[in-house]
């Protein structure tokens, strides 16, 4: 581990989460140990409070750069509110991650992990968090944009850190102001 951005970074396709080693995507430039800390703790805390998780990854392109996060969490917070009215949902999990490389403006990634026994699929809330989003930029197509994960199935819930754990490489991430985040999680937590 190497430490950047004043982040550890991990430079191996393997990453020790808690007491268990779990297989991640890491790129070249290496991944975040902290954001895959945190990533992987509200998926398992979202796993705890639902019997079955939906974890829907998509992406969000802005129409103009922007130096702070601040239409990003207006955003989340209305699609919060929808799923909330739409799904009875309360606990809502969640991580999103800031990238600018060559572009002249940021993209993010996103991954929501909701109560799946609410949610039998994810069409239309990928049609609402598309039509929610078209005002301020553009949602590209994702393929295979979602995962269920009972809480007995170590392997599927493997799987489906391995998709987001792309989330947390260190390619993209740094181009921003300083006050800026380059990702952030929601506070779910047990009772």
């Amino acid at each position: 581990m190497n430490s950047t951005n004043r982040k550890r970074v991990v430079f191996d396709d393997k990453f020790q989460y808690k007491d268990e080693t779990i297989f991640i995507q890491q790129g070249r430039q290496g991944a975040y140990a902290e954001i895959l800390n945190s990533m992987f703790e509200q998926f398992d805390t979202a796993l705890n409070i639902h019997k079955r998780i939906l974890l829907h990854r998509f992406d969000l392109h802005p129409t103009y750069n922007t130096l702070t996060n601040a239409l990003l969490s207006k955003f989340i917070d209305r699609l919060k509110k929808w799923i909330g009215r739409n799904y009875g949902i309360r606990n809502i999990g969640y991580i999103w991650v800031r990238e600018q490389e060559r572009a002249k403006k940021q993209h993010y990634h996103l991954a929501l992990f909701l109560d799946g026994n609410r949610i039998r699929h994810p069409k239309k809330l990928n049609a609402q968090i598309k039509e929610m989003w078209t005002p301020y930029g553009h949602m590209p197509t994702i393929i295979n944009p979602y995962y269920f994960v009972d809480k007995n199935n170590q392997g599927k819930r493997l799987d489906a850190l391995y998709r987001v754990s792309y989330f947390a490489k260190v390619r993209g991430k740094g181009y921003r102001d300083s006050q800026t985040k380059d990702y952030s999680t929601s506070r779910l937590k047990i009772r």
